[in-house]
């Protein structure tokens, strides 16, 4: 008997439709100092000297242009999106918004 409720149990957990959903990406704000670009990489460093490598989310262009290193050594406000468990990518997170602090 026990056998047969085990069997219609995962029977119906099958087609139950149940999935296990990923938890959302937390959005992160924090002070960074940018230290430069390279092949779709954004570096910067937090104030604890820790290096936080962000990228762009679907080729999004950034109000400020990081690309050509006139602004490295600047402290930006950041916005970026956690990356969970990141496939293939150094990244950490997507930024969403990028403020120069004066």
């Amino acid at each position: 008997m026990k056998t047969l409720i085990t069997i219609f149990n995962i029977f119906l957990i099958s087609f139950s439709g149940i999935t296990l959903d990923e938890k959302p990406a937390e959005l992160i704000q924090d002070q960074l100092v940018f230290d430069g670009y390279e092949g779709n990489y954004y570096f910067f460093t937090n104030k604890d000297y820790q290096a936080v490598v962000l990228e762009l989310s679907n080729q999004e262009s950034l109000k400020y242009d990081l690309v050509n290193g006139n602004l490295e050594g600047k402290t930006f406000k950041v916005a970026y999106k956690s990356i969970e468990n990141p496939k293939n990518s150094s990244a950490i997170g997507t930024i969403q918004s990028l403020e120069p602090i004066q």
